[in-house]
């Protein structure tokens, strides 16, 4: 099946308080989003990159590829409203057949072999996506009361999140709702089942400064 790869970027950072959207922000001499572009290009050298910006962006994602290189995207897509919408305007770039990643451009270090798995545990299954357990204790939280939770039984969920384009294209024909918290759930509110595999530890999601200063340190490794 041919492959193909979503990179969402279609934020624009507020949490990392800066005026430079945190897809831009510079890691040892290269926008976040480019070390994000090129693992990719390293696990599926032939899968064309679908990149989904905010229509701010544009401009400026042109400059820096004028000034760090090519960044490895194929395609350019306007971004959405939601993420939902981001999301579902790369997949109408796409064909109909074939495989999709869509993995957030802010998670600059997924591994290659992860990357590799998410793809083929989704020709097998249909859907997939990576998982890690959670090493702190959980609270669920009532008002001024808490209850602790058994974590064994909850797992944190990371992309790459790969769907058979048969199934997933369809999935996103509905309506947008505050519940499809990622790409699996809309693939799941589609009655379809997502099939999980061990994803990467150092697969961070840069949201906050402190997130850039650990991914900085882990690229630095």
């Amino acid at each position: 099946m041919n492959r193909h790869i979503i990179i969402v970027a279609g934020g624009t950072g507020t949490r990392m308080l800066t005026k430079t959207a945190k897809q831009f922000l510079m890691i040892k001499g290269l926008p976040l989003m480019w070390w994000t572009l090129r693992r990719f290009q390293e696990a599926t050298p032939d899968a064309p990159i679908t990149l989904v910006l905010h229509e701010s962006l544009f401009d400026e994602f042109r400059q820096l590829e004028q000034e760090h290189g090519p960044s490895g995207a194929f395609e350019l897509v306007k971004g959405g409203a939601e993420r939902f919408h981001s999301v579902l305007n790369g997949l109408v770039s796409l064909p109909d057949e074939g495989l999709v990643a869509i993995h957030d451009a802010v998670r600059p270090l997924p591994s290659v072999e992860m990357i590799r798995m998410s793809f083929d545990t989704a020709a097998l299954y249909g859907g997939s996506i990576p998982v890690v357990s959670l090493k702190d204790s959980i609270r669920q939280i009532s008002g001024l009361n808490s209850v602790a939770l058994n974590r064994s039984e909850y797992m944190l969920v990371q992309t790459p999140q790969s769907f058979d384009l048969s199934l997933i294209k369809p999935a996103y024909s509905v309506n947008y709702s505050l519940s499809f918290t990622d790409d699996a759930s809309v693939f799941e509110a589609g009655g379809h089942r997502v099939q999980h595999f061990p994803g990467c530890p150092t697969n961070l999601k840069v949201t906050t400064p402190e997130d850039l200063v650990v991914a900085s340190a882990l690229l630095e490794a």
